[in-house]
């Protein structure tokens, strides 16, 4: 049943990538949809969360677990296409931003690299929502401050993936200092601390 609910999950953040094009598109109202944009966003972030909860949960390996991912990717893209059409950003800009990060990961083939390309992305909805929506900022960062606080391994974990997988492996230094600082050790692909597994 975990399995079922973390593929649910999954899926449904393909739905909200989709979604978020689609208020870009179709609201008159910019600010409106500027708020839908960042409270759907904070939606698929938990969702995001909660799958990996719920998969790790059933033990066993889910039928979505590998496009978790990509449809982080798709959700950001989705949201990055959204604040576009609704005239924050110039069509342009957008069109450069994109070509220019397939460049570099073609060049640079890795996560990180594709997480370094989307961070841009991740963050623009926020920072707009903080001229423009001040609440929905404030609930942003209140939902950011909620999920260090609960799932601060997670997030740790993310970190240290982004720097084991950095081309030319010049952050690994950094990675290790920082593990051997919270006695990190290595299971498989994941690192196990005093408080349970990352």
């Amino acid at each position: 049943m975990a399995a079922l609910v973390a593929d649910a999950l999954t899926a449904f953040r393909f739905c909200l990538a989709l979604y978020l094009v689609w208020v870009g598109f179709s609201s008159s109202d910019r600010v409106s949809a500027l708020t839908l944009i960042v409270y759907a966003l904070l939606v698929g972030w938990t969702a995001d969360i909660l799958d990996g909860w719920f998969a790790r949960k059933s033990n066993s390996s889910t039928r979505f677990g590998h496009l978790d991912f990509p449809l982080d990717m798709a959700m950001v893209a989705g949201s990055l296409i959204g604040i576009t059409a609704l005239g924050y950003i110039p069509v342009k800009v957008t069109v450069v931003y994109f070509a220019v990060a397939v460049v570099l990961v073609w060049k640079f083939p890795s996560k990180s690299t594709i997480m370094a390309v989307a961070c841009p992305a991740v963050f623009a909805p926020f920072i707009l929502a903080a001229f423009e929506v001040p609440y929905a900022f404030k609930l942003s960062l209140l939902w950011a401050l909620l999920a260090l606080v609960l799932d601060w391994s997670r997030f740790e974990g993310v970190v240290l993936e982004f720097i084991d997988t950095f081309p030319g492996d010049k952050l690994k230094p950094l990675g290790e200092k920082w593990r051997k600082w919270r006695g990190l050790t290595r299971v498989g692909n994941a690192y196990n601390d005093v408080n349970g597994k990352m």
